[in-house]
């Protein structure tokens, strides 16, 4: 695994490079962006390795078409095809796939992007680049890495070959931005207009199986991470 090795250290006390703040006439404009915490979602560029431009994801050069009637608060980036992004994003309600390219933070649209991979060797491999891409400067200046959701490929016990990539891959992803989602045997067998789907505020049942129980911790997580970025610095930053 030595050549997996080769992302480069990042100083965790880090300045961050920027503060991203969707366009003025976007829906969050009119709330003034909080810096987020250095840990993880700002980090050093200094001492990050660029991945090859061929494993660059290219960045859009308009706002990201989406089929919803106002954008989505946080953007899933498959890594690689079959990462489970249609899935995801179908039933993550607050959620969209910006087709695998990085948004530029355009026309107001949402700077919070989640990478998405399927946890085989090339899958992993395919979100590593991303996030050497992203941390090198090269995703565009006004994004913000959540972090990433790996899906399993199988049932069972994750491999040992995954594990050992994935404590590689953890140095550049948030701690709490870290999300796995385990192997759901119902949903390659379910229309993805038949899937559950997750909202804000959504209530766990109290009796019998709760079928969102896959997805519930990563949105509910993603609501809290985006509120806290989006908290007004002020009262006076209200008015």
């Amino acid at each position: 695994m030595t050549g997996l090795l080769n992302h480069g250290r990042v100083r965790a006390d880090a300045a961050p490079p920027h503060t991203p703040r969707p366009s003025e006439n976007g829906v969050m404009s009119h709330i003034p962006l909080r810096p987020l915490p250095p840990r993880g979602r700002h980090l050093s560029v200094a001492h990050a390795v660029a991945p090859p431009m061929n494993q660059r994801a290219p960045i859009w050069d308009r706002p990201v078409p989406h089929e919803e009637s106002r954008p989505p608060l946080v953007w899933l980036m498959g890594a690689h095809g079959g990462a489970g992004v249609s899935t995801l994003s179908r039933m993550l309600a607050p959620t969209a796939d910006c087709g695998r390219q990085w948004p530029a933070v355009l026309g107001g649209e949402s700077p919070f992007i989640v990478l998405v991979a399927r946890e085989t060797i090339e899958g992993l491999s395919r979100a590593h680049h991303l996030l050497r891409q992203w941390h090198s400067g090269l995703a565009g200046d006004r994004s913000v890495l959540l972090g990433l959701v790996t899906c399993a490929y199988q049932s069972g016990r994750q491999p040992k070959q995954i594990r050992q990539y994935l404590d590689v891959m953890w140095d550049l992803v948030p701690e709490d931005g870290r999300w796995r989602i385990e192997w759901q045997p119902t949903w390659p067998l379910t229309e993805m207009k038949e899937l559950p789907v997750w909202t804000p505020g959504s209530i766990a049942p109290t009796k019998g199986p709760d079928p969102l129980a896959a997805v519930r911790n990563v949105g509910e997580s993603l609501i809290k991470t985006v509120t806290a970025a989006m908290r007004p610095t002020s009262e006076g930053d209200l008015k």
